[in-house]
């Protein structure tokens, strides 16, 4: 176990696994465990006074960050504690767009109220992935109903979304002002040192013989989401199992070999930037000079730029055509402000880790 990697338990009792070892997530982990390192350090402050009944904590809480962070891992764990503690009508878990469905249906039937009960009256309500209520305004006013009554009720509440709520495009200043209000948790992708802490657990779990030479290579060859990781150590096994037992460093490295894919195109680079700062992919392609659209322009040359071979001619012209002067002063003022902008620092640590997220089974 690594020593800056924190296990919070989400079942409130020892983990236990089923006869095979099945861990039973997509995202590779128990239902019952969240692996927090460095980059998630609040993401155990939250679930503790959440679960510790913290009558200071802010709500509601939101934890945001982009697919594969484990926002809907931890928002369903705190979900099953809930109910093994208080019974399973206490906590409701609902997606959001089911959320909007669910309310128009409530008023073309006339059931309003009982919407309302399922709703406003329970101890713990989970919203998962919000963003795509943007464009709805009218579900965004139950919503921000939804968590003044569940407040006055004596609730808790929970919301999930891919970026920090004042990121969000669409949404009413006031649902955005209650959300900034709350605790706003960042989630990132999981780094280096919970990587190989998840590579170890999962290794031991499946009493199989990991070296950590090897648990290492593994770790550092599959960045992004822990899917990807749980995939490659079972595919591991399989070959182990009809060999020596053991997983060596050269079956590691034929597993990067086999299952790599190519480098992002600059395609790839521009929607994921895109995306990360709410925007649209023709925003930064286009002759915009808000200020928004120039940092998350500026950021996805300095990406491409990075982690492809283009040169900044073919940055440039996959970018509206800009000149070789105009990239190369966006990838200085990105660099700068990994400096001094924490902000922009940690949207490019996503994006990296993201990109590079490009190997699978």
């Amino acid at each position: 176990m690594v020593d800056t990697v924190v296990e919070i338990p989400l079942s409130g009792q020892s983990l236990t696994f089923g006869p095979r070892g099945d861990l039973g997530t997509a995202e590779g982990l128990p239902p019952s465990l969240f692996l927090a390192g460095p980059e998630n350090q609040l993401a155990g402050v939250a679930v503790h006074s959440l679960l510790g009944g913290d009558c200071l904590l802010s709500s509601p809480v939101v934890f945001s960050g982009p697919p594969g962070s484990g926002k809907t891992h931890l928002a369903t764990g705190l979900v099953g504690i809930w109910r093994q503690r208080s019974g399973p009508r206490s906590a409701v878990y609902v997606p959001a767009v089911d959320f909007a469905h669910e309310w128009t249906d409530a008023i073309e039937a006339q059931a309003t109220e009982e919407f309302h009960r399922r709703y406003r009256c329970c101890g713990l309500l989970v919203i998962d992935d919000i963003d795509v209520l943007a464009s709805k305004q009218a579900v965004q006013q139950e919503l921000l109903h939804t968590i003044d009554a569940t407040e006055s009720n004596g609730g808790r509440m929970v919301l999930t979304c891919t970026t920090s709520p004042a990121q969000v495009a669409g949404l009413l200043p006031a649902l955005e002002s209650r959300m900034v209000g709350g605790l706003v948790v960042p989630l990132a992708l999981p780094g280096p040192d919970t990587r190989l802490a998840a590579v170890s657990r999962f290794a031991r779990t499946r009493g199989i013989d990991l070296p950590r030479e090897a648990a290492i290579l593994l770790a550092e060859g599959l960045p992004g989401p822990l899917a990807g990781l749980w995939a490659a150590v079972l595919h591991l096994e399989m070959s182990a199992r009809v060999g020596t037992g053991a997983i060596s460093e050269g079956a590691v490295r034929n597993y990067l070999a086999e299952h790599c894919k190519p480098e992002p195109s600059l395609r790839d680079i521009a929607a994921a930037t895109a995306r990360q700062f709410s925007l649209r992919l023709a925003d930064l392609r286009s002759p915009s000079r808000r200020h928004v659209v120039v940092v998350a322009r500026d950021v996805a040359m300095y990406l491409a730029r990075n982690l492809t071979d283009r040169s900044f001619e073919q940055i440039g012209r996959y970018f509206n055509g800009r000149d070789h002067s105009t990239v190369s002063h966006g990838c200085w003022k990105t660099a700068e402000l990994l400096k001094s902008d924490a902000t922009v620092r940690r949207a490019v640590d996503q994006l990296r880790r993201q990109l590079h997220a490009r190997c699978g089974p």
